[in-house]
């Protein structure tokens, strides 16, 4: 009943009898539509995993054909019949124009392999319902809360079947439908997956390894908890299924590596320039392709000498006079890439602010959340929380370099950590370049340098904040002229990218879309990715660099 359209001059009397029908019913029910061509959309409020809601369907779907007929109007004003309308059409059309239907259908399609059972002879409405009489409603124990939810089973029944998680050529949902055009890898079929396995059609639930195999190839974009209708977090029920997955299985050795980057990273930078060149050499590419499927064809980060930290604490203090905001020095930045932390200061303190290093912070246990460890990504949350909550409490803006660090302080954390601090913590978050367009105009004088950019933002950026930010304060300096790729994601996905049986598939995803403007861009153009995975991608398969965008405006300084 969700599309029924009546002629426009009916549409006040419909509604009246269509509440009247709600009320006779005890059916509680949301209305909107398109008035001006007389399209009402309802939605019944009623659990369809009773029995008795079943019958209920049945008895107000029967009614309201009934109405619509009487009032000259369709089911479908808008959208489809498919599986839910299409039992409808006889009474509409009458069974004399559904038998030329018919005939139409069987002189095109024999052998009835196209779309079967829609508009012609089609089901019962209520016999291919998601939910049936052996659906289970297991209670699942999450390490993360979907409270908000319902509960870990309705955030997975979020999914409606809508579908938009199979765009191709817009937005970043689902990349790795566009690159491999399969229904599997699309948010609504891991969605689909999922249900089966907590609702027992598939052996094994969360522990399946056909499960797994599905998940596998969500890139954790968290791009349809934006740009899904219902809003799906597929990033954060992946996470929360590698947790239970792996619990049951075992946590492979990569992953274990990947999880705890910080760490090698520390040990990588205190061994620099020796651990650069070991990790570079062809032998070691070898080894960690051969033994634990990191592909050899990847050139992995390099480790800086001296971290962001040092610099930070050798470097003359500035006083600013529009306040302090604490400059979260993510794993990316302290041991890879300090000259991102260094322009971020120098940018922060030309423009007034007095910039904080906050001791005892650790890793925001981005990887950790990622590979699906969720109890020492709790940890580390829940430490980060109690080391920022007093600065948050003092009002001081929290700012973050990269995209999918913040993210976890501003998103994963609130239903990570079962502290009210955290949320007080995550509302002082901001990216740079969100703080610097928020505290706009800026006291910042700009040389004549002249540079033309263009901008890729990273997948968490688009999906929670959005990228205009960036494209904004890169056009800060009068001779700037920055504009943004009408990319997707990039296909790194943090470690994803460098597991070997993703590379192919990780290239697909930023081929088209990416790769292929870059590839035509002038040697003179310069490249800004906000996040450390995108450059890199942007690095291997194009041979471009691409810096942080705080790299190339603080040039302009």
């Amino acid at each position: 009943v969700e599309d029924t359209s009546v002629p426009v001059a009916k549409l006040p009397d419909y509604i009246r009898r269509v509440v009247a029908l709600m009320e006779e019913l005890g059916i509680e029910a949301e209305y909107y539509g398109h008035a001006s061509v007389g399209l009402l959309h309802i939605r019944p409020i009623f659990s369809l995993k009773d029995p008795e809601g079943i019958k209920l369907l049945r008895q107000m779907e029967e009614r309201m054909s009934d109405m619509v007929l009487e009032y000259g109007g369709a089911m479908s004003g808008e959208h489809g019949d498919g599986l839910a309308r299409s039992e409808w059409i006889a009474k509409m059309f009458s069974p004399e124009l559904v038998e030329a239907f018919v005939e139409v259908k069987d002189a095109f399609d024999p052998q009835g392999i196209m779309n079967p059972g829609k508009i012609t002879r089609p089901p019962r409405m209520d016999e291919n319902l998601r939910y049936h009489e052996d659906y289970q409603t297991p209670q699942v124990e999450t390490f993360f809360s979907f409270s908000e939810a319902g509960g870990f089973q309705e955030a997975v029944e979020m999914c409606s079947g809508v579908g938009h998680c199979r765009k191709k050529l817009v937005g970043t949902m689902c990349p790795s439908y566009m690159a491999t055009l399969d229904e599997e890898h699309t948010t609504r079929g891991r969605a689909n997956a999922l249900r089966a396995a907590l609702a027992g059609t598939l052996p094994d639930g969360l522990h399946s390894h056909e499960v797994h195999r599905v998940m596998d190839l969500c890139l954790e974009c968290k791009a349809c908890k934006a740009e899904c209708h219902s809003s799906v977090d597929m990033a954060k029920l992946k996470y929360e299924f590698l947790a239970h997955y792996h619990r049951e299985h075992g946590y492979p050795l990569r992953s274990r590596l990947f999880a705890d980057i910080a760490r090698i990273s520390r040990l990588g930078s205190a061994l620099a320039p020796l651990s650069n060149w070991i990790g570079h050499s062809g032998f070691t590419r070898w080894l960690l392709d051969t033994f634990l499927g990191i592909d050899r064809r990847r050139r992995l980060p390099a480790f800086a000498r001296q971290p962001f930290s040092r610099w930070f604490a050798g470097r003359r203090p500035v006083r600013g006079t529009k306040g302090r905001v604490v400059l979260f020095n993510d794993t990316f930045v302290e041991y890879n890439e300090p000259a991102i932390g260094m322009a971020a200061t120098i940018i922060l303190e030309r423009a007034g602010y007095e910039v904080v290093l906050v001791e005892n912070k650790v890793c925001c246990g981005r990887p950790f959340i990622s590979k699906g460890f969720l109890d020492r990504a709790r940890v580390l949350a829940q430490r980060n929380v109690e080391t920022l909550a007093p600065w948050a409490e003092e009002g001081v803006t929290i700012i973050g370099l990269e995209p999918s660090c913040a993210s976890a302080l501003s998103d994963d954390y609130l239903d990570l950590v079962d502290d009210p601090q955290s949320r007080r913590v995550a509302e002082q978050v901001i990216l740079l370049e969100d703080f610097l367009v928020r505290e706009a105009p800026l006291d910042l004088e700009f040389a004549q340098t002249a540079r033309h950019i263009l901008v890729h933002g990273h997948c968490h950026q688009k999906a929670l904040t959005g990228t205009a930010a960036t494209v904004a304060v890169l056009n800060m300096p009068p001779h700037f002229c920055a504009e943004e790729i009408p990319s997707g994601c990039c296909g790194m996905a943090g470690s994803f990218g460098y597991e070997k049986e993703h590379f192919e598939i990780s290239r697909a995803v930023g081929q088209e879309r990416l790769f292929a403007v870059l590839e035509e861009a002038a040697e003179d153009v310069e490249i800004a990715a906000v996040g450390t995975s995108c450059r890199h991608q942007i690095a291997d398969f194009t041979g471009r660099r691409a810096r942080h965008w705080a790299e190339i405006f603080v040039e302009a300084l």
